[in-house]
């Protein structure tokens, strides 16, 4: 076996199951491309916690930080069939995030796109702007980490004072852990701000019905672009270009954009993920995989 065109795919026990009963989606394509283009694929357990094993030959993560020497990850973008492999797993730091939208370039059925995804997504929610503002949250409310232009609890606080009318609904999320402290701090804030409340219905209910989206970076901002909902952005993210960037613009500016006349919705979510992304059920999938690791150098 030659290192040199060899992938060792480091996955949790069961996702290598599903790979060998052909039921991996994704993860099959992405070993019939290696091995239909001469490589070897060698399927690795992985453990949550384990390091990533040392060996010649290039190395596949599953939606895990990337570690080590010719090392990419392979991470889904919004859900299945959009995915994109990268050289981190830091989605911030991803090719497209640094790649130029432009929306007289981009050709294709956007509108029965959007529709279709917009149907899978909302069902029969209706989408109509209810008044309020959604702010979902994520995790570490009280620190401003470094994709970030503040930390959580000040982007509440920042959105109070940048939107002086319109009540606002904060989300917690549902696979988040928050301290005593955080709770806290968020409790405090709610009760010093009549305008502020906590969500108490889900998530897609309150998306639909909201008339733009304040976050840091959670996807639920570009869940919302299906629906219309302009973004207020207070974290770095690879879905940055249609929304008003507090990173890129500052705060007063980046509301001003939210707010100011619609973005091209439709194009942009036909750019984002049928022309860059790599799409598990279409015909040219191989290539799209392929053409993917020799954009980050892999010899293939």
């Amino acid at each position: 076996m030659s290192a040199a065109q060899t992938l060792h795919f480091h996955l949790p026990p069961w996702h290598i199951d599903r790979i060998r009963a052909g039921k991996g989606g994704i993860l099959n394509r992405v070993v019939e491309t290696v091995e239909a283009r001469g490589w070897t694929a060698v399927l690795q357990a992985e453990t949550e916690t384990a390091a990533l094993p040392v060996a010649e030959g290039y190395h596949l993560v599953l939606n895990r930080p990337v570690i080590g020497a010719n090392t990419l990850t392979l991470r889904r973008c919004l859900r299945d069939p959009f995915w994109r492999i990268e050289a981190t797993n830091d989605r911030w730091d991803w090719q497209i995030a640094r790649k130029p939208f432009r929306p007289g370039q981009v050709t294709g059925s956007c509108g029965a796109f959007m529709a279709n995804w917009r149907g899978r997504i909302f069902g029969d929610l209706p989408l109509s702007p209810q008044g309020h503002v959604l702010i979902p949250l994520q995790g570490k409310l009280l620190e401003h980490r470094h994709f970030q232009s503040m930390s959580p609890i000040g982007m509440i606080r920042a959105t109070l004072a940048a939107e002086p009318d319109r009540p606002l609904i904060a989300s917690l999320h549902p696979k988040e852990t928050y301290s005593e402290d955080e709770l806290a701090a968020l409790a405090a804030l709610i009760a010093d701000e009549p305008r502020l409340t906590l969500a108490t219905r889900p998530t897609p209910d309150l998306l639909a019905g909201c008339d733009y989206v304040v976050t840091q970076n959670s996807s639920t901002a570009l869940a919302g672009y299906f629906a219309e909902k302009p973004a207020v952005l207070f974290g770095r993210i690879d879905f940055h270009h249609i929304a008003g960037s507090v990173p890129d613009l500052g705060v007063d500016a980046a509301f001003a954009r939210a707010l100011g006349p619609a973005p091209a919705f439709a194009r942009y979510l036909f750019w984002y993920f049928k022309r860059n992304s790599i799409i598990a059920w279409a015909d040219d999938v191989q290539d799209r995989i392929a053409d993917s690791l020799r954009m980050q150098g892999w010899p293939i």
